[in-house]
């Protein structure tokens, strides 16, 4: 098999894939990858990408932008932040993982936001059944200051 006929089986497999999702949540809206932050007080932030605009990685579709360059963005977002460096509050990833025998979402993010699993699935639109959280990705390993972010955070919501 070339190339072309390759991307093309690709392509074809990817697009079954988007309506099997869709027909799984129920509604019209394609699955995403992308970046987020979801600081100690559950307040999330999100950049994404629908899946059929997602760009390819290996075996994987991908969210193209990364935490550093689109920090500044969730600063503005969450005024809270300012001040804080973009590893200063958890934050993770959601790729697509292109198998033809079972095509998966993963989810990167540290094991301390597991409380905030059915957040990610609504925010990014993922069909249940076909998402996967990681929680031992290095990257995506809380940062030491974490605890004293979230207690930055918490005076200043009372203020």
């Amino acid at each position: 098999m070339d190339k072309q006929e390759r991307e093309m089986l690709q392509e074809v497999a990817l697009r079954n894939a988007i309506s099997k999702f869709r027909r799984l949540n129920r509604k019209a809206a394609i699955p995403e990858v992308g970046i987020f932050w979801i600081d100690g007080l559950g307040t999330m932030y999100a950049e994404s990408i629908s899946l059929r605009d997602a760009a390819d990685y290996g075996e994987f579709r991908t969210f193209e932008g990364s935490h550093l360059n689109s920090w500044d963005k969730a600063i503005r977002a969450n005024p809270k932040w300012r001040g804080l460096e973009y590893e200063g509050i958890p934050r993770g990833r959601v790729v697509y993982r292109r198998d033809p025998k079972k095509p998966e979402f993963i989810v990167y993010m540290p094991k301390q936001l597991v409380k905030h699993k059915g957040k990610v699935i609504s925010r990014f639109e993922l069909p249940r059944g076909h998402v996967r959280f990681d929680f031992s990705d290095e990257h995506y390993r809380i940062h030491p200051d974490w605890r004293l972010n979230v207690a930055i955070q918490g005076r200043r919501k009372k203020t």
